[in-house]
């Protein structure tokens, strides 16, 4: 391939990605994560079932300083939630099953209705990745 074709390519993907709202931040975090900002806070696939995870996020929450609030299953454990706050945001991580050994996270850090802490929640999610 030229190495125009490949300048061509990467730009198209680039522009499919961004128009999407979804946009690569970093890879490498965690063994095959690739951790991407979405228009409320930050996704990723992790190795590893939902439980797994869960206790994953438990542990980035105490890592960050976020107090915990609720605990949610629902599908029988297919999807997991947990909520909690740190100052004036309120934190959620939402789990969700795509294969026995990956779970698709989101991380949301709200601080009221319109407005988020994405790279706080990148940052809850990039602890979960380790």
């Amino acid at each position: 391939m030229s190495t125009s074709r490949a300048l061509l390519a990467l730009t198209l993907a680039a522009t499919v990605l961004a128009s999407s709202g979804c946009f690569l931040v970093a890879a490498g975090a965690g063994a095959g994560a690739a951790v991407a900002y979405n228009n409320r806070g930050a996704t990723a696939q992790l190795p590893g079932g939902v439980n797994a995870t869960f206790d994953k996020a438990v542990a980035s929450f105490g890592r960050n300083g976020i107090s915990e609030t609720g605990r949610g299953t629902e599908n029988s454990g297919t999807l997991r939630t947990l909520t909690g706050t740190k100052g004036d945001l309120e934190v959620t991580v939402e789990m969700k099953r795509k294969s026995d050994n990956v779970t698709a996270v989101e991380v949301v850090a709200k601080k009221n209705l319109v407005e988020y802490d994405r790279d706080f929640a990148k940052q809850v999610l990039e602890e979960m990745a380790k």
